[in-house]
């Protein structure tokens, strides 16, 4: 048989065996050899150079590193205004709030020859609430010294004060109470006059604070 007709051999199923992995063998060397991970890095060797713009986001920075200094604050814009910054639902704020008043006051005027048990002042149409109520006034009398009262009357008790009358000079009076009322009341002052009508009054006022 001649040289040209010689046949090669087929290769046997255990060498290719032993080629295809010896291919990938080296393949697999050649991709290890590829990959790169920090222990490849040597610290402080990359800079912006190194990274594509744009190609890193939040998910790659940790949590709680940044501060003012790693920003440029010349690079931000504007923050936006709030349309609504003084609205609530499209509403004015100051529609919202609780507009109460709390001071009332009404006036004692003087009132001569009154009289036994006569209201001698009268503040109208407080609200429903919670109050202290203050009345101050002046009693005189012309005649003989004399045993007298006034009297403040609220929802839920009143305040009393009882008093001698001294023909020299004008007694002045302060009375107070706390109350407290479901219903609209009027706080009023009365006072008593024994000396055959010749007393006088006023001088003075009523006043209220709510306080709920």
């Amino acid at each position: 048989m001649s040289a040209l007709t010689r046949r090669i051999p087929r290769p046997s199923a255990a060498l290719v065996v032993a080629i295809v992995a010896l291919f990938m063998t080296l393949g697999g060397t050649s991709y290890a050899a590829l990959m790169i991970t920090g222990k490849n890095v040597a610290n402080s060797t990359l800079t912006g150079v190194d990274v594509d713009n744009r190609s890193l986001g939040g998910k790659e920075m940790k949590k709680n590193t940044l501060d003012g200094g790693e920003i440029k604050e010349s690079a931000l814009g504007p923050v936006p205004k709030a349309i609504d910054a003084d609205t609530v639902g499209g509403q004015p704020a100051s529609s919202f709030m609780s507009k109460t008043t709390r001071g009332f006051e009404a006036a004692i005027p003087q009132i001569q020859n009154f009289s036994n048990n006569t209201v001698v002042g009268t503040l109208p149409d407080l609200a429903p609430g919670t109050y202290v109520v203050t009345a101050k006034l002046t009693y005189e009398s012309d005649g003989s010294v004399d045993s007298q009262t006034c009297t403040l009357h609220v929802p839920g008790g009143n305040d009393v004060t009882e008093f001698t009358t001294d023909t020299a000079d004008a007694e002045t009076l302060t009375l107070q109470k706390l109350t407290s009322s479901n219903a609209v009341f009027s706080p009023s002052v009365s006072c008593t006059s024994t000396d055959d009508n010749d007393d006088t009054v006023g001088d003075g006022n009523i006043i209220a604070v709510r306080i709920d």
